[in-house]
């Protein structure tokens, strides 16, 4: 059976002298694998049409059997060019696309998914990277997989965190614990972190806010970058499992460019 869909090269996997393996993410089968026969190939009709970052329009023969499919016709829809210049936010992109990788999976409807994605790469490659865009993906990314943190009320008891207390983060519990909670033995004090309240406010505007691209004029101090980079990538670690060497080299990059 032959199929038609918008799809997002993840990764690019050499298999051949002229042929590739490509994942991609799509909006209606989820995370795909195909093959792509004579892709090197010096006539190819694939050349050019596809590499990673694009979004393109793909035409495929689905196999049911292995999984693996074969990839009939592909033309690029958004080709996202500055990845191609720029390093740091090419850097940014591999982590973006590592995460889908992992946390997508072949069929159903994933199309929360993959518009998050669409989104997160077209700011990156319109506004280069910044750390702020990949805070706001990785907090709208725990909120499709339906574990965002809790910021507004006790994530123990439930209870509205008084005013002008000092914030603590429970990794356990999943968001912030009141004082009253944090007293009582059910809470495991070593996986708590307390935040500064300019952290909270942050991270509380940027879960509510529609794109990155709102956030490109925030500035953040480099006491508050570390602080954010902390506590999302422990929180990300402890709900996903997944500890990403891609975003410990994208924030080098970043860095190291300054």
């Amino acid at each position: 059976m032959i199929d038609k869909t918008e799809a997002i090269v993840l990764r690019i996997i050499p298999y051949s002298k002229s042929s590739h393996i490509v994942v991609w993410l799509t909006p209606e089968a989820g995370k795909i694998t195909t093959i792509i026969k004579g892709a090197l190939r010096p006539k190819s009709l694939f050349s050019g049409q596809y590499d990673l970052f694009y979004t393109c329009e793909l035409l495929y023969y689905r196999k049911e059997r292995n999984g693996l499919h074969i990839a009939k016709e592909c033309a690029p829809i958004k080709i996202r060019r500055n990845f191609r210049t720029d390093w740091r936010a090419s850097a940014c992109a591999s982590y973006v696309c590592d995460m889908f990788q992992r946390v997508s999976f072949p069929g159903g409807h994933q199309t929360e998914l993959y518009e998050l994605a669409d989104l997160t790469l077209d700011a990156l490659a319109e506004q280069s990277a910044r750390t702020q865009y990949i805070f706001w993906f990785e907090l709208h990314l725990a909120q499709l997989l339906g574990v965002s943190p809790h910021f507004n009320n006790c994530s123990s008891c439930k209870k509205k965190i008084p005013d002008g207390s000092i914030p603590v983060i429970s990794f356990d519990n999943g968001g912030l614990i009141c004082g009253e909670c944090m007293r009582s033995e059910s809470i495991n004090t070593s996986k708590t972190k307390r935040l500064g309240p300019d952290i909270v406010s942050m991270i509380k505007a940027w879960q509510s806010a529609p794109s990155p691209r709102s956030l490109q004029n925030v500035r953040c101090s480099k006491n508050q970058v570390l602080a954010l980079k902390d506590i999302l990538g422990t929180f990300m670690d402890f709900h996903l499992d997944i500890s990403s060497q891609s975003r410990e080299k994208a924030f080098e990059i970043m860095e190291l460019n300054k």
